[in-house]
């Protein structure tokens, strides 16, 4: 196989597929990715890691066809420091892999493709294959933004580590939980587009990757639901996929759905949470990471009293110190002391997008409600600590 590409779109494909690739496998072809030329004008950049797949498709030179697979984590380290110029690959009968650009010249181990897995693809199920829907980036990716901190990161408890995707013809609704707070952002579909019927679990690190693909990409993605995986490919010359040669031919990534029953989410939601807060987002941030910055890491219980019109911050650190901080809430009601984990909070005032923020509580030991001010689209239910 021998072809030319240019450093920067290589660089970034690679960059994009030793993500996907695993470090620390005992199936040591899976640190891989195969490079493909099967034309004469561009060249498959592929990985798998047996829960993931991502596929992209560079333009090129190819002088002769061939695939073959490359350490990722070891091209991309020789290309991050190559100038941005034209590379030539080319591989021998016994799969050396020289890289060259200019009098630079390096050769590196490469393996057969015959023992790499076979990455997902749709369409290969038996039967009726899957019709594809348009999904607009923007939309998806707020969806992402605004869920994937509430994850649990407990790789073992998989209906925690992973996020509830659904679509029932009229919104599309991701939600994640980790047990200790839930969070739940909605869209609603255009007229054009309400045959979304989905309901799928995504993994975390699918969620993540997922995330990175979105990065930049305007326009919709095409979507195939395929049990058991889901299919995200960003359409051919969209914005957010050009490289230095021009635009990618595609890019698709494969995600292999959670077997799991995801926990009844309408369940955790307070119904019953009578006192109403309003508040300025920034104004109750900036207090929380003044305030927060003294707790006890092993118990980071940031405490909140409310009053009528002000709310007090506080916190209790027996190795440094006390620190507390008033601000003005639009609230009217009883007092109420309520201790929180202040980086849970945080992390919904991060992703909220309105001036103001609504708190919706019960009583000490009731989960918070918080909300942007009149907007019904998204909400995250964050439980208390004892205090």
């Amino acid at each position: 196989m021998k072809l030319r590409v240019h450093r920067d779109a290589l660089l970034h494909a690679v960059q994009r597929v030793q993500a996907v690739a695993e470090r620390r496998t005992s199936l040591q072809i899976l640190s891989s990715f195969l490079l493909e030329a099967q034309d004469k004008t561009s060249a498959r950049i592929a990985a798998t890691n047996l829960q993931l797949g991502l596929e992209m498709v560079v333009p090129g030179e190819v002088e002769q066809g061939g695939v073959v697979a490359i350490g990722a984590r070891t091209l991309f380290e020789i290309l991050r420091n190559f100038p941005p110029a034209p590379v030539e690959l080319e591989v021998d009968e016994m799969f050396w892999v020289h890289v060259r650009s200019g009098r630079i010249h390096f050769r590196i181990v490469g393996a057969s493709a015959d023992g790499y897995p076979d990455l997902p693809q749709p369409g290969k199920r038996a039967g009726e294959p899957s019709v594809p829907v348009a999904i607009p980036a923007g939309v998806l990716r707020g969806l992402v933004e605004r869920t994937i901190f509430s994850i649990s990161p407990d790789e073992t408890r998989l209906h925690l580590n992973s996020a509830l995707f659904q679509g029932d013809g009229k919104i599309l609704r991701m939600v994640t939980t980790d047990g200790h707070r839930m969070t739940c952002c909605e869209e609603t579909v255009d007229e054009e587009k309400r045959f979304y019927r989905h309901d799928v679990l995504i993994p975390a690190r699918g969620l993540a990757e997922l995330r990175k693909l979105l990065d930049g990409v305007d326009g919709d993605l095409q979507v195939v639901f395929e049990n058991p995986y889901v299919f995200f490919e960003v359409p051919v010359g969209s914005k957010g996929t050009v490289s230095a040669e021009g635009p990618m031919q595609s890019l698709r990534l494969a995600i292999k759905l959670v077997d799991a029953t995801f926990p009844p989410y309408r369940q955790v939601i307070p119904r019953d949470n009578k006192r109403t807060v309003i508040v300025g987002r920034d104004v109750l941030g900036a207090a929380l990471r003044r305030i927060s910055s003294i707790s006890p890491s092993r118990t980071p219980t940031t405490r909140l009293r409310l009053e009528s019109g002000k709310m007090k911050i506080s916190s209790d650190n027996p190795d440094i110190g006390v620190g507390e901080e008033e601000i003005d809430v639009q609230y009217e009601g009883e007092a109420l002391d309520i201790g929180f984990n202040a980086r849970y909070l945080l992390d919904v005032l991060d992703v909220l997008r309105g001036e103001n923020v609504q708190l919706s509580l019960g009583g000490s030991l009731d989960g918070a409600v918080m909300r942007e001010e009149n907007d019904e689209r998204f909400l995250s239910v964050v439980m208390p600590i004892r205090i």
